[in-house]
């Protein structure tokens, strides 16, 4: 495994993407926003990113899988759905990683069916050419195989501290 990114790099974007929102939440005058959590590969990001925001939020969860080792043909699964009722609401889903964007596309359908006042994709990173917009990222990565920090391979390595790229 090679070193992509280190601790101290992943921290810096964390809080780039908390000013973000918190400067975007600024100007909502409602509810609390509802920060949605993608299981289980953003659960590390997500919880330094609530940390880092000024805001008050609600939390939720949602788990999607699209992989099955390093493949993503098989289509998205929702396997456990959120709990909070978003209609009307500042809605944030977290999510570790923006890779061919077809989880993203496939989670921001089912949320929008919800009818959120607004719905806004973060991502810690984005791959180079992720066709799925973005509201907020931290990091943009090449092609790059990655785990750490939440990613994970075959569900190896999500403690890390680091980001690594295990293609070389």
């Amino acid at each position: 495994m090679k070193e992509l990114l280190t601790e101290k790099q992943i921290l810096q974007a964390v809080d780039k993407i908390a000013n973000e929102i918190d400067s975007d939440l600024e100007k909502s005058n409602g509810l609390p926003p509802i920060m949605i959590c993608v299981l289980n590969g953003a659960v590390i990001f997500y919880t330094d990113l609530i940390r880092a925001m000024k805001t008050r939020l609600e939390t939720d969860f949602v788990r999607a899988k699209s992989y099955v080792g390093q493949d993503n043909s098989g289509g998205v699964q929702i396997l456990k759905d959120i709990e909070s009722d978003i209609t009307g609401r500042d809605v944030y889903i977290v999510e570790d990683i923006i890779d061919s964007g077809e989880t993203m596309k496939e989670l921001y359908i089912h949320l929008t069916q919800k009818s959120p006042k607004t719905l806004k994709v973060v991502t810690l990173l984005k791959r180079r050419g992720a066709d799925h917009p973005h509201d907020h990222y931290g990091i943009e990565i090449g092609d790059e195989w990655v785990v750490g920090y939440g990613l994970d391979d075959n569900g190896l390595n999500r403690n890390c501290r680091y980001i690594y790229d295990i293609k070389e």
